[in-house]
C-alpha cells in the first residue's frame, strides 16, 4: 500500500511540473471580452482623427515658410501708435513672426512701390490704403492675386464682401468707414429726427444743415453720387437740396465739429472715424441711419509683386480678416467689422444699425466722379 501512495504521488508531482512548465494559453479574437480595446497591429490607433484635407496641408507650408522668412513688412495707413503695437504683438504672439509697419498715406506708399520694383529692390510685402491708392497699385501691374486664403472658406459671416472692390483677389477690402447723418441731440428731440434724405429736403430743414464743402472734400459728392448710382435717389432731389442753404464747411471732420458745438442740428456727411472723437469727449451728438442706406467708404489690403515675404504676408492677411484679426484690429481703432461674427466697437452713439449698406465701390467712383462733382458744383447747385 506504501508502495503505491509513493508511486501515486510521483505522478502528480511529475503532472504538476508539466503543467507548470507548459506555455501559457492565448485567448482567440473572437474571444475577447468586449472591454478589452482591440489594438491594430500595424499601425497606432489613429482611425478617430480627421484626415488633413490636401488645402490643409499646402496652407501648413506656406505658414511653415513664413515662419522661416521671420517676418513680415506692411505699408500701413492705419497701423499707427498703439495700434501697431497691438496688432504686432498679437501676429507674433500667434505665429512667431515679427511685423514691421512703415507708415504713411497712400499716394506716398504709390510712388515707393514703384521706385522699389524699378529699382529691383522690393521692401515692403503688403500696402493698406484706401480703396483708391490699392486700386492703383493693381493697375500698375505691381500687385499679385490672393483669392484662396482659407478664411474666405467661410461663408455668411461678411458684412461687407471682401472682393466686392476687386473679384480677382489683387484688393481685400479689411475695413469700412460709414458717412452719413448725425444730429445734435440737445438741438433734436428724440423721435424728431429725419428719417430720410428726403426728409432733409423738406422746409422745416432749411437753414438747418451742415456739409462737407464738396469743392474742398469727397464725402458730399461720394454720398450723393452712391445714392444716384444705386438709385435711392435722384438727380432732381440733388438739384432741389441747393435750396435748403446748407452750410459748407471744408470736410467731414469739420461737419462732425461743428455739428458738436451745436452750429446746426444736422451733418449729412459726417463719419464714424471722425466723430468717434468728439463722442469721447462727451458732444451731444449720435448717428441716426436714413431710410436710403448709409455709405461706407471701403480700405483694403494687396500683396506687393516680388516682395521678400510673400508668405509671411499671406500668413497676415488671412489673420487681419479672421474673427482674432478683425477682433483686435478694430477693437484697437473702434471700428465696425466687416464680419457679423466681430462685436461692433464703435461708442453707442456712433455704432448705428444702418437701414442698408451701400459699399462705395471704385468702379462707380471712377465712372462717375469728375463729371459728376462738377454737376453737383456748378449745374445743381451753382457754387
Amino acid at each position: 500500500m506504501r508502495r503505491w501512495i509513493s508511486a501515486g504521488t510521483v505522478v502528480c508531482i511529475l503532472f504538476l511540473i508539466l503543467v507548470a512548465c507548459a506555455p501559457p494559453s492565448v485567448t482567440p479574437p473572437t474571444t475577447r471580452s468586449a472591454n478589452t480595446p482591440s489594438m491594430p497591429a500595424t499601425s497606432p490607433a489613429t482611425s478617430n482623427l480627421t484626415p488633413l484635407s490636401s488645402q490643409d496641408i499646402e496652407w501648413q507650408k506656406i505658414i511653415d515658410a513664413a515662419k522661416r522668412e521671420g517676418e513680415v513688412t506692411a505699408y500701413s495707413f492705419s497701423m499707427v501708435g498703439d495700434t501697431s503695437l497691438v496688432v504686432a504683438k498679437a501676429f507674433k504672439d500667434r505665429y512667431g513672426i515679427n511685423l514691421d509697419i512703415i507708415s504713411g498715406r497712400g499716394a506716398e506708399f504709390l510712388e515707393r512701390v514703384k521706385t522699389e520694383q524699378r529699382m529691383k529692390q522690393v521692401v515692403g510685402d503688403f500696402m493698406e490704403a484706401s480703396s483708391t491708392h490699392t486700386l492703383n497699385l493693381k493697375s500698375t501691374g505691381s500687385t499679385i492675386s490672393t483669392p484662396g486664403l482659407p478664411v474666405f472658406e467661410e461663408k455668411n459671416v461678411w458684412r461687407i464682401n471682401p472682393f466686392v472692390l476687386d473679384p480677382e483677389g489683387h484688393v481685400l477690402v479689411h475695413r469700412g468707414q460709414y458717412i452719413g447723418p448725425w444730429v445734435n441731440t440737445n438741438l433734436v428731440k428724440p423721435g424728431q429726427e429725419p428719417k430720410s434724405y428726403r426728409d432733409a429736403g423738406k422746409p422745416e430743414w432749411k437753414g438747418k444743415i451742415l456739409i462737407s464743402d464738396p469743392a474742398l472734400s469727397n464725402g458730399t459728392y461720394i454720398t450723393y453720387l452712391s445714392l444716384v448710382d444705386k438709385g435711392y435717389l435722384d438727380m432732381e432731389f440733388v438739384r432741389s437740396m441747393a435750396k435748403q442753404d446748407m452750410k459748407f464747411v471744408p470736410g467731414t471732420r469739420d461737419v462732425a465739429a461743428e455739428l458738436a458745438k451745436g452750429q446746426a442740428p444736422l451733418g449729412l456727411t459726417v463719419t464714424d472715424v471722425d466723430a468717434a472723437s468728439f463722442v469721447a469727449e462727451g458732444a451731444p451728438i449720435k448717428a441716426i441711419a436714413f431710410e436710403e442706406g448709409t455709405i461706407v467708404s471701403l480700405s483694403a489690403l494687396t500683396a506687393i509683386k516680388g516682395s521678400p515675404h510673400p508668405n509671411a504676408s499671406k500668413v497676415f492677411m488671412n489673420w487681419i480678416l479672421s474673427p482674432e484679426g478683425q477682433t483686435i484690429y478694430n477693437k484697437a481703432l473702434s471700428l465696425a467689422p466687416i464680419r457679423s461674427d466681430v462685436p461692433d466697437f464703435r461708442p453707442p452713439p456712433t455704432a448705428v444699425v444702418p437701414k442698408r449698406v451701400i459699399p462705395l465701390t471704385e468702379e462707380a467712383a471712377q465712372r462717375y466722379a469728375q463729371a459728376f462733382k462738377d454737376k453737383l458744383l456748378v449745374e445743381l447747385w451753382r457754387r
